[in-house]
């Protein structure tokens, strides 16, 4: 397969999805373009360069935004696990509470079932 990046053409042998390697070399080439008209007078290796430090750039941004993401994510399921044990220790809470009551009312209710020996 054949690509052309950065005014070169790349003859490539790889197991890659050749779409996938086309839209990479476009997408460097986007970057190509922009980098050329803003450093006008540039060399072809220095803006490669300088197009690999941008990628390089946004590779490290993102990476950082997953594990912000992670970080973030980690915390909220805490947080949830956290609250899912307060709510089940309340809800044990109250059907401690309504048992209590109910061995009260039984106890009530059989106290006045027994007659009283006068």
């Amino acid at each position: 397969m054949t690509i052309e990046v950065g005014g070169q053409r790349l003859r490539l042998s790889a197991n890659a999805d050749p779409q996938h390697l086309e839209s990479l070399a476009s997408l460097v080439n986007e970057r190509v373009e922009a980098v050329s008209r803003s450093a006008r007078g540039a060399g072809t290796p220095t803006v490669l360069a300088l197009v690999a430090l941008d990628l390089a750039d946004e590779v490290l941004a993102s990476r950082r935004r997953v594990d912000d993401a992670k970080t973030e994510a980690n915390a909220r399921v805490e947080a949830a696990e956290a609250r899912a044990k307060e709510v089940e220790r309340a809800a044990r809470d109250a059907v401690a509470e309504a048992l209590v009551e109910i061995d009260r009312a039984l106890a009530d209710d059989a106290a006045e079932a027994t007659p009283a020996d006068d």
